[in-house]
C-alpha cells in the first residue's frame, strides 16, 4: 500500500510519512478523476519535525488514465492556531502504476512550491523522483521504494516495510485495516537546508557561503521575526554535519483504515514515528545535537471519484 505527503508526502511529503502519491486505483478499467480532501495533524518528515506543530488542510485533484498513468495537483493550507491561515504548499505530481499477479509497482515524480514563510522540515524540497514495489507474500506484503530528493543538493532515500490487510465487505462496500511497519533511510541535505534557511527565528548564513549575507532571512520562522525595517540584525552562521551520511532516519508504525464505496471513500492514517541517528550542527561554531522525539500524527480524509 502506498500513501500520500508527500508529502508526504509526500507528504511526504509530503506529506505522509512517505513523500509519494498513492494511486491504488490504477487497476480500474476506466479513466477517472478523483478529488481528495484531508487533514494532517503535523507535517513530520522522516521522523523530523519543527518545534512548532505544522497542521495542514490539504486538497488535491487527480486524473488517472485506464492504463495506469496519472497526473495530479494539490495544495496545503496551514491551519495552525498560532498564526493566520495561509497556503503553505502547491504540488504537481505524475506517475505510472501497474500490477502483475502479486506484484504492485510504480514510478512517480513531484514538484513542490513552498511558501517562503513555511517552516515545515521538508520546505526546502523542490521535487522528487521515485519508485515503489509491493509483493504479496501471503501472510504479509513486502513493500520497498527509493527516492531522489531535490533541494540544495540531491538526497537518496529508501524505505522497506511489511504490512497485512484485513478486509471486510464486498467490492464497492469494503473496509480495510492494514497494520504497517516501515523503516526509512537516507541522506540529509534536505535537513541541512531546513536548518540553514527555515528553522531559526534569526537570519542565518550557510557556513560555506563565505559572504555572511543572511540567506535565511525572509524564510521560515525568520520571515515573521525580521519584518521591521531599518533594524540591524546579526547574522549567525549555521553548519550542518552528517548531511551526506546514509543512515536509518526513522521507524514508522501505522494503522491505515479505509472505507471504499463505488465513487467515494473515507480513510484515516494514524502513525507513530520513532526517529534515530540525530545529526550534529553548529551555530557560530558552537556544536549542538539535533533534538529528536517520537511523534504521533494522523491524516483523516475523504475522496470522490467521477
Amino acid at each position: 500500500m502506498k500513501h500520500v505527503y508527500k508529502l508526504i508526502i509526500i507528504l511526504p511529503m509530503f506529506f505522509s510519512s512517505n513523500s509519494s502519491s498513492a494511486q491504488n486505483d490504477s487497476s480500474s478499467k476506466k479513466s477517472f478523476f478523483k478529488v481528495n480532501v484531508n487533514y494532517l495533524s503535523d507535517a513530520v518528515y522522516f521522523g523530523r519535525k519543527d518545534s512548532s506543530t505544522v497542521p495542514y488542510l490539504r486538497s488535491s485533484i487527480t486524473y488517472t488514465y485506464k492504463s495506469g498513468f496519472y497526473i495530479a495537483a494539490g495544495m496545503a493550507l496551514l491551519v495552525s492556531a498560532n498564526e493566520p491561515a495561509r497556503i503553505d504548499l502547491f504540488n504537481i505530481d505524475a506517475g505510472y502504476d501497474f500490477s502483475i499477479n502479486k506484484l504492485d509497482a510504480g514510478i512517480y515524480a513531484s514538484r513542490f512550491f513552498y511558501s517562503n514563510a513555511s517552516y515545515a522540515v521538508g520546505s526546502e524540497l523542490k521535487g522528487l523522483l521515485g519508485v515503489y514495489l509491493g509483493y504479496n507474500l501471503g501472510p504479509v506484503t513486502l513493500n520497498a521504494g527509493g527516492d531522489l530528493l531535490f533541494s540544495t543538493n540531491t538526497d537518496f532515500s529508501t524505505n522497506l516495510g511489511l504490512s497485512h490487510a484485513f478486509e471486510s465487505g464486498e467490492e464497492n462496500n469494503k473496509w480495510t485495516i492494514a497494520p504497517t511497519a516501515q523503516v526509512n533511510a537516507g541522506t540529509q541535505y534536505f535537513n541541512e537546508a531546513y536548518y540553514e534557511f527555515r528553522k531559526f527565528t534569526f537570519p542565518t548564513a550557510a557556513s560555506n557561503s563565505g559572504s555572511g549575507n543572511g540567506k535565511g532571512k525572509g524564510r521560515g520562522h525568520s520571515n515573521s521575526s525580521n519584518s521591521g525595517g531599518g533594524t540591524t540584525t546579526t547574522v549567525k552562521t549555521v553548519t550542518f554535519y552528517d548531511k551526506n551520511k546514509f543512515t536509518i532516519l526513522d521507524y514508522e508504525f501505522s494503522l491505515p483504515v479505509n472505507y471504499d464505496a463505488k465513487r467515494w471513500g473515507l480513510y484515516a492514517l494514524p502513525t507513530v514515528a520513532v526517529p534515530t541517528n540525530a545529526a550534529s550542527y553548529a551555530i557560530d561554531n558552537a556544536i549542538q545535537k539535533e533534538s529528536l522525539s517520537n511523534s504521533f500524527f494522523i491524516e483523516i480524509g475523504a475522496y470522490v471519484k467521477f
